[in-house]
């Protein structure tokens, strides 16, 4: 059985109440009163956005002809007929005259393809059409076929004067160009592009198609609206409201400098009607009736699903923040929130126990396993030590044996790791590298050297201990140059501050690892390689270690990386993110 005390019975009874029984009963009274007014607002919309678009056409076609008088007005196409006519090289005549027609034309959109005809030559056509597409080959040819002779039987008694005419669909504009002594030269003909020279007819309200005249002639015409305009009276600016051959239809005229243009537009009345009576009404009863049911809806969602919701928001924020088990405070009473708000309080108490269950033995299992991973030191390399310093204490004085102790101790100290602290400063983890390299350079002599190139800045970044000597270690024991020598370059560049630390630490040594040894350093820096110390030297051990430290501390953005540089180099690459 429902419960009538449900959100849902609530926001029904709210609606009815409300909303509902108001609304209807405006609704009834507004249809009452609603009156012609709307039919006489709606048709001065229509007569004004007519008036608009077609001075607005006018104004395109205007622009059209000024462009055509570029041709007349600018010597290039004169001087380059009067040139052919001396030297008679038709290349350099079609070259010029074309060149002109497409810099002037080519990228007007007005204009599909422009065509110019020398009166002596008039089977020869100069054309070039526009770039986005409309100036097809097509055209051109429906053009030599149907139209040419047409416009030569035109421009005869055309004088200095612009012409509009129309052929199968094709609205094309032509006037001549005057040579010497005002004699006819040649014939502009420009097919215009209706889609943009009447494209603000279709701007008037409720548009459905658009006829349009020129000087009695149809012109063009969309939409199946082809009508007969021709005996429409109506005076230059005014709009006429008519209805021809049963379709509605807004007429207007204009003059330019060369003809007179009338526009007809076919619109539907009825929708215009209907959209008015829908706006209209809409607006009335949200004037009305916005303030109480703003306020009724507004009170309601606020008190029952606002307010809890916004609570249940910020106390999953601050659990997804890490505040586990944090509770909202329970609403008395029934229903869904409620209901909602105590299995959330049940579910944050469960996952803080779970969380701190499973954090408690992460952290016991992650240190458990770095501490073992950092007790791995190389006893073969104590081995070379110690031998080395019982040398140099036969062959030499004691202040060098002095040093090599010191340089030992640093590093035995290191090893063992008394203060039990796993991240160490840069700087500190340097100290343990210099007095490794100290060792290096007193067992090799000049037959070593290194070079360290890091940024000042970074040496206050915590990193784990030991985390570069084993990787310098791997790069003595397996890099040198054919000669014997051997040199490290140690590089750490990158950037720390209060979001984070993104450093690379490269360690570069001469000579490049074999195909069978990249191989194996690949299965080294993967996880799931078991390796057995008595079967691999701890050298690897250690840089499987140090990759696996980096893992296991930062996540999976830090690791160990060693590659060949391609110019006989080893670049082992410690990526520190966090």
């Amino acid at each position: 059985m429902k419960r009538k005390n449900s959100l849902k019975w609530q926001m029904l009874r709210l609606m009815a109440l409300g909303w509902f029984v108001p609304l209807t009963a405006i609704v009834l009274l507004f249809l009452l009163v609603v009156s012609a007014r709307l039919d006489s607002q709606s048709k001065r919309t229509i007569t004004t956005s007519m008036k608009k678009a077609a001075e607005i056409s006018i104004l395109r076609l205007s622009d059209c002809i000024d462009s055509s008088k570029d041709a007349s007005y600018l010597p290039y196409i004169g001087d380059a007929w009067a040139l052919y006519q001396k030297d008679g090289d038709y290349g350099r005549l079609y070259t010029d005259v074309t060149s002109f027609l497409s810099e002037q034309y080519k990228y007007d959109p007005s204009f599909d393809i422009t065509v110019l005809i020398f009166t002596d030559e008039p089977t020869t056509l100069y054309y070039t059409g526009n770039t986005t597409g409309r100036g097809s080959v097509s055209r051109i040819r429906y053009f030599k076929e149907a139209v040419q002779s047409e416009v030569l039987k035109r421009s005869e008694g055309l004088d200095t004067r612009t012409e509009f005419f129309s052929m199968g669909g094709h609205v094309y504009m032509i006037r001549n160009l005057m040579g010497r002594g005002f004699k006819r030269m040649a014939v502009l003909v420009m097919e215009l592009n209706p889609e943009e020279v009447f494209e603000s007819l279709k701007s008037v309200w409720e548009y459905r198609g658009m006829s349009v005249f020129y000087d009695g002639e149809s012109l063009w015409s969309e939409g199946n609206t082809a009508l007969d305009l021709s005996s429409v009276a109506v005076k230059r600016g005014e709009v006429l409201l008519e209805n021809i051959s049963g379709k509605e239809m807004a007429i207007s005229s204009e003059t330019s400098v060369d003809g007179s243009f009338v526009y007809g537009v076919c619109y539907d009345m009825a929708a215009v009607n209907l959209e008015k009576r829908t706006i209209t009404l809409t607006f009335c009863i949200l004037l009305i009736f916005l303030l109480p049911l703003i306020f009724l809806v507004f009170h309601f969602f606020n008190n029952r699903i606002s307010a809890p919701i916004a609570t249940l928001t910020d106390v999953s924020k601050q659990i997804a923040g890490g505040n586990y088990g944090a509770l909202v405070d329970e609403t008395r009473g029934s229903g869904e929130i409620a209901d909602l708000n105590r299995n959330f309080n049940k579910m944050s108490e469960k996952l803080s126990e779970q969380f701190n269950r499973i954090f408690v033995e992460e952290i016991a299992l992650r240190d458990a396993n770095i501490h073992a991973l950092q007790s791995q030191i190389n006893p073969h390399f104590l081995n070379n030590t110690l031998e080395i310093i019982n040398w140099e204490a036969r062959m030499h004085g004691e202040e060098k044996v002095s040093s090599m102790i010191e340089a030992l101790s640093v590093m035995m100290s290191a090893t063992m790791d008394r203060s039990r602290q796993s991240l160490i400063t840069l700087e500190e983890e340097m100290e343990y590298v210099n007095a490794y390299l100290y060792i290096i350079e007193c067992r090799y002599g000049e037959r070593f050297s290194h070079e360290e190139i890091i940024d000042p800045a970074l040496l206050s970044v915590r990193v784990p201990r030991l985390i570069i000597q084993p990787v310098i270690e791997n790069a003595v024991e397996y890099g040198g140059t054919q000669d014997g020598h051997r040199k490290v370059t140690l590089r750490a560049e990158g950037k720390a501050d209060g979001d984070g630390v993104d450093m690379r630490i490269m360690i570069i040594n001469p000579g490049e690892p074999s195909r069978e040894d990249m191989d194996k350093i690949h299965k080294l820096l993967t996880d799931d390689m078991d390796i057995k110390p008595l079967e691999e030297r701890s050298v690897r051990i250690g840089i499987r270690n140090v990759n696996r430290r980096l893992r296991m501390i930062y996540g999976g953005d830090s690791r160990l990386v060693i590659e060949s540089d391609g110019k006989g180099n080893t670049i082992s690459t410690i990526f520190v993110k966090k």
